[in-house]
């Protein structure tokens, strides 16, 4: 399993936590994707998300991820 990390905003406050995105490669794709932890103030708080606001972080984390690939494969060239 392999990870990749990204920092974004949640909350009324916008406070600012790190998302851990992790993934199975198999050399051409990526698969099995999903949020693995929350990071807030060195806790991880996945847990205390609404369904409603994991899955817009989920969504998120989705089009940040693919977007991270293209530009890592345009770099690799």
């Amino acid at each position: 399993m392999n990870t990749w990390e990204f920092d974004t905003t949640v909350g009324a406050g916008s406070e600012i936590v790190t998302v851990v995105y992790e993934y199975e490669n198999d050399g051409e794709t990526t698969y099995n994707e999903s949020i693995k932890e929350v990071w807030f103030e060195g806790r991880n708080v996945i847990g205390l998300f609404s369904d409603e606001q994991f899955k817009e972080l989920d969504i998120e984390a989705a089009m940040r991820f693919q977007n991270h690939k293209l530009n890592y494969k345009q770099e690799d060239v």
